[in-house]
């Protein structure tokens, strides 16, 4: 499971971030307290998730391209 969010970790977070606002549209009786509270958790976890996903490119950034090889002229065959 932990495997998923890793992978999804971003989609999972626009699709909750893209709630919030509906949540008004759908309860109008909301607190706007709560909206504050969830806009608040939602920069939060923005914040995690933009660290993430910087750390994966960072990572990506330093490993040898699997189309090294193809691009020096070598093959596997």
């Amino acid at each position: 499971m932990t495997n998923f969010f890793s992978k999804h970790g971003i989609r999972i977070y626009s699709v909750l971030a893209a709630l919030v606002p509906a949540l008004v549209l759908v309860c109008p009786r909301v607190p706007w307290e709560a909206l504050v509270a969830a806009s608040a958790g939602l920069l939060g976890v923005g914040a995690i998730a933009a660290s993430h996903e910087d750390t994966k490119t960072l990572r990506a950034l330093y490993e040898d391209s699997p189309f090294e090889a193809e691009l020096h002229g070598e093959s596997d065959k």
